[in-house]
């Protein structure tokens, strides 16, 4: 896990969020889930990826991935790379409707994962 705080000066002003939400079939559950943990696993280890982690909803059909990035640009790079990729492909086959991608750019001052 990396900070984005480095001695009180800031190495980027802002963070690009990500939140991707998806709701998948009741038979597709298992498909899904071994997915989305390998696509945790990968993104985690990207060196422009501040943080990255996923929430399962109540429904226990639903997710929300959020993924912070350092830039827009970063982010649609990784949009191209094979993992992201292949998660892609197995969203088409276990999504029950199109998922919702939603972004934002939050102020990096926010963000400590240090909890202070």
């Amino acid at each position: 896990q990396k900070k984005v705080m480095d001695n009180e000066n800031l190495t980027c002003s802002h963070l690009f969020l990500v939140r991707q939400h998806m709701t998948v079939g009741q038979k597709q559950l298992g498909e899904f889930g071994c997915s989305v943990k390998q696509y945790l696993k990968d993104v985690s280890v990207q060196q422009d990826c501040f943080h990255v982690t996923a929430v399962r909803l109540p429904d226990g059909l639903t997710f929300v991935v959020y993924e912070f990035w350092e830039s827009e640009e970063q982010w649609k790079s990784h949009l191209q790379s094979a993992r992201s990729k292949a998660f892609q492909h197995v969203k088409v086959d276990t999504l029950t409707q199109p998922e919702t991608v939603s972004t934002l750019f939050i102020p990096a001052a926010w963000c400590t994962l240090d909890g202070k």
